[in-house]
């Protein structure tokens, strides 16, 4: 929000300004917030391109786990109350969606992964598949493959996209 008001802020001054974030603005990012700010009539134009989002990132460094129908959520329950992320997770483990997980896991928010992992564990297989991949098409990349019985929380951060398989998804 710090950031996005003071984009507006010199932009409105006269200045061209380009508010940078990772991934695609309009995914988890900052155009959302920035086109709220903006809602209250500063005249500010606002152009948003596009960047690649980091569930197909990681999809990418794995194969193809998106191949078919899937789910992104994140987990920060900053501006989301936990209960609608959890009834999230449970409607999209019983629809059998990949899931692309966002914001697993942050300094202060240290449990949500496990329990998704454990919401996730009541409709998906233990051994099904999961990808971590933490800075995803950066130079320190990082891949683990494991499966969601053995998904360790601790190896996700806020660069980490957490994807999970469907009950088709094979390594």
């Amino acid at each position: 929000v710090v950031r996005a008001k003071l984009a507006l802020a010199e932009a409105a001054g006269g200045r061209e300004v380009a508010l940078v974030c990772s991934g695609d603005p309009g995914v988890y990012a900052m155009a959302s917030i920035t086109l709220e700010l903006a809602a209250d009539g500063s005249g500010v134009e606002i152009e948003i391109v596009p960047g690649v989002t980091a569930s197909l990132a990681a999809a990418a460094a794995v194969g193809a786990p998106l191949g078919h129908d899937f789910a992104t959520i994140s987990l920060s329950d900053l501006l989301t109350p936990w209960e609608a992320i959890e009834a999230r997770l449970r409607a999209a483990a019983a629809a059998d969606f990949a899931l692309a997980l966002y914001n697993p896991r942050s300094g202060r928010r240290t449990w949500q992964l496990d329990a998704a992992r454990r919401i996730l564990l009541v409709h998906r297989a233990p051994s099904t598949p999961v990808a971590v991949v933490t800075d995803a098409t950066r130079v320190d990349e990082r891949v683990q493959v494991t499966t969601l019985a053995e998904l360790d929380p601790t190896d996700a951060g806020m660069a980490t996209c957490v994807l999970i398989g469907a009950s088709t998804t094979r390594v």
